[in-house]
């Protein structure tokens, strides 16, 4: 009889274990789903007019005494039927604060801890950057000092990311255009890029620029960065500096441009075509080391 009872004293013990073993590999693994998020959003949305409040241009002095890394919540728009979020969760977007995907396509909208963003628009019509930056806005707001927000042919260099916005604070209405038409070797014209912009150029865009037609076209067409730029500019909204002290391009840059000589050597994006040059990227830039050099 104590043999037997024993025995079922070890059984509960090991099935114990195991279940402890179980739940904490489960909760390692949302641990580590929580900084990449994924959502849905309704792509139609009601707009009424509203007034906009004066700018002040006042706060757009440098911040020479900002020492602290800044927080930057990175937002990608994925193709409809692109698969990168994996390969740029596992590149350049670990070293962002939070990963956010927008996946286009989708009838109604969800919000899961892991879940899938879609839209019945493309992602890069003017209709769902609108609808993302309201979304962005009411969730993390406060939650962040800076907001990328690129395509998913782009390859960021975030350090260099932070060099750019050290003299800035997040209070100051300013943004970077990072969006620009890049030839492909066929010779036609291929879109990559998006924007930089502070957590005051966010808020005076969904506060006095989204819902007023006056100042912010609410039509579901319209090139995004022609867009988003009109209305940063109609809210007091500056574009910042987007080239480095030779005029060279920091953002958006094509990989040939590196051979010809017009690469900034302070570059913070690239276009990546295919899925290999994330890593190609990661591999050069932080993994390899040339013998006598520091």
């Amino acid at each position: 009889m104590n043999f037997v009872k024993q025995h079922r004293q070890r059984l509960e013990l090991l099935l114990m274990l195991l279940l402890g073993l179980i739940c904490g590999s489960c909760l390692s693994k949302l641990l580590q789903l929580a900084r990449v998020e994924f959502y849905e959003l309704y792509a139609s949305q009601q707009f009424t007019a509203d007034t906009v409040s004066n700018s002040d241009n006042s706060l757009m002095q440098p911040n020479n005494n900002s020492n602290t890394e800044q927080r930057i919540l990175c937002i990608i728009t994925l193709k409809p039927k692109g698969n990168r979020q994996q390969d740029i969760a596992r590149t350049w977007g670990r070293r962002c604060h939070k990963l956010l995907f927008i996946r286009p396509h989708a009838r109604k909208p969800k919000l899961s801890i892991v879940g899938l963003a879609k839209s019945r628009t493309d992602s890069s019509s003017w209709a769902r950057t609108r609808a993302n930056l309201q979304h962005v806005h009411n969730r993390y707001h406060k939650k962040y000092d800076w907001f990328l927000m690129v395509t998913d042919e782009t390859y960021v260099i975030m350090e260099n990311l932070q060099h750019l916005l050290i003299d800035y604070a997040p209070e100051m209405p300013i943004y970077f255009d990072s969006f620009s038409w890049l030839h492909t070797q066929q010779g036609s014209l291929s879109a990559a890029g998006g924007n930089v912009f502070s957590r005051e150029a966010l808020r005076r865009f969904v506060d006095w620029a989204h819902d007023n037609s006056s100042i912010c076209s609410n039509h579901n067409y319209g090139i995004r960065h022609v867009e988003i730029a009109r209305c940063f500019r109609n809210v007091g909204v500056v574009a910042g500096k987007s080239h480095d002290e030779h005029g060279l391009p920091l953002f958006v840059n094509h990989l040939s441009n590196i051979t010809e000589g017009y690469c900034s050597k302070s570059a913070i994006s690239f276009q990546c075509v295919d899925a290999s040059c994330f890593y190609q990227m990661e591999y050069v830039i932080y993994r390899l080391r040339a013998f006598g050099l520091s």
